[in-house]
C-alpha cells in the first residue's frame, strides 16, 4: 500500500483496541478498488475522546467506526445524526462531509442480516438479549423493525436497561436483572439468545455469559464477540447442538454499509470476508 499526500485516511475509535480486526478488511477493499484511502485504529482513552473527535475534523479524517465504549458518548460531538442512528440512540459510523461529523448505524443491518440468511420467520422469534450498551441497542431496534414475537432485555443494572427499553415503548419488550435464575426463566421460552456484551473477548476467552446448562438444542446462540470466533458461549451451544451465529458476521455487514456510507462504492464483500477470515485465523 502506498501512503501518499493524497491518501484519504479512516480508521476505528475506541478503547481498548487490541481485539480488532477491521483494518484487515477495509484496507483490503480499498486495494481491491484501487482507492487511495487507508484504514487505521485510533485508541482513545476515555478524557481524550472530545480532543481526538476535534483532531480528527483538524487533521482532515474522512470517516470513522465507533465501538465500546464511545458509541453512545460520541452522540453530543456530532453535527447530525441519521435516521440509522436516531432510530438506535447510538453511532457506530461516522462521516465527516465538508468539516460537518454525521453519525450513523450500520450495527442495524450489520445484526440482523446473518438472522435472515437463516430464513426464520422473524416475527415469530421469542429473543433474548443480554446487555444494554450501544450494540444491544441495535439488535433491539433491529428486532423491533421485524416485528418480533418478544423480547428480553438482561442486563447486570436493572436500571439502565429500564431506561434504554422507555425508548423504544414496544409492548412485547421486557426487562429482567441479570442473574442465573432470572436467566433460566428467561431462556425457558427464548428461541433467539444474543451476547451483546464484551464477556467472553479476548483475553478472558474462558468466560461465559450463559451457564452451559441453561442452552438448548432448539435455539439460536447469536455472539456478537468474534475474537475468538469461538467464543466459550459458542462452543457450549455447538456442544449441545444449538444453532449458531458467529459474531464475525455482523462485523462483515456492519463494515460493508460503513464503507458503502464513506466511498460511496459498493464493498467488495468477498474480499472483505476473504481478509477477514485470514485475520481471524478461520480456516
Amino acid at each position: 500500500m502506498k501512503i501518499s499526500r493524497s491518501t484519504r485516511l479512516y480508521g476505528l475509535l475506541g478503547y481498548p483496541l487490541k481485539h480488532t480486526a477491521s483494518p484487515s478488511m477495509h484496507n483490503a477493499a480499498f486495494e481491491a478498488l484501487g482507492l487511495d484511502a487507508v484504514y487505521l485504529v485510533f485508541e482513545v482513552e476515555s478524557n481524550m475522546l472530545e480532543d481526538a473527535v476535534r483532531g480528527f475534523r483538524a487533521l482532515g479524517v474522512r470517516g470513522f467506526n465507533v465501538t465500546i465504549p464511545y458509541k453512545e458518548r460520541i452522540i453530543p460531538l456530532l453535527n447530525r445524526l441519521a435516521s440509522s442512528a436516531e432510530e438506535v440512540g447510538a453511532v457506530n459510523t461516522v462521516h465527516i462531509v465538508e468539516g460537518l461529523l454525521i453519525g450513523y448505524n450500520t450495527d442495524l443491518e450489520g445484526f440482523i442480516t446473518p438472522l435472515k440468511e437463516l430464513n426464520l420467520k422473524l416475527q415469530e422469534l421469542r429473543a433474548v438479549i443480554i446487555g444494554a450498551g450501544g450494540a444491544a441497542k441495535a439488535c433491539i431496534r433491529a428486532l423491533i423493525n421485524e416485528k418480533c414475537r418478544a423480547i428480553t432485555l438482561v442486563n447486570r443494572s436493572k436500571e439502565r436497561a429500564l431506561n434504554l427499553a422507555q425508548q423504544y415503548k414496544y409492548p412485547n419488550l421486557k426487562v429482567i436483572a441479570l442473574s442465573e435464575n432470572n436467566l433460566k426463566e428467561a431462556l425457558n421460552q427464548a428461541d433467539l439468545v444474543v451476547n451483546a456484551t464484551p464477556v467472553g473477548m479476548y483475553p478472558n476467552v474462558d468466560e461465559s455469559i450463559i451457564p452451559k446448562h441453561l442452552l438448548r438444542s432448539d435455539m439460536i446462540v447469536y455472539d456478537l464477540v468474534y475474537r475468538p470466533v469461538h467464543t466459550q458461549l459458542i462452543k457450549d451451544a455447538i456442544d449441545v447442538g444449538a444453532t449458531t451465529i458467529l459474531g464475525y458476521k455482523m462485523l462483515l455487514e456492519q463494515a460493508a454499509q460503513s464503507f458503502r456510507i464513506w466511498t460511496g462504492f459498493e464493498p467488495p464483500r468477498k474480499i472483505m470476508l476473504e481478509a477477514l477470515k485470514r485475520e481471524l485465523g478461520v480456516v
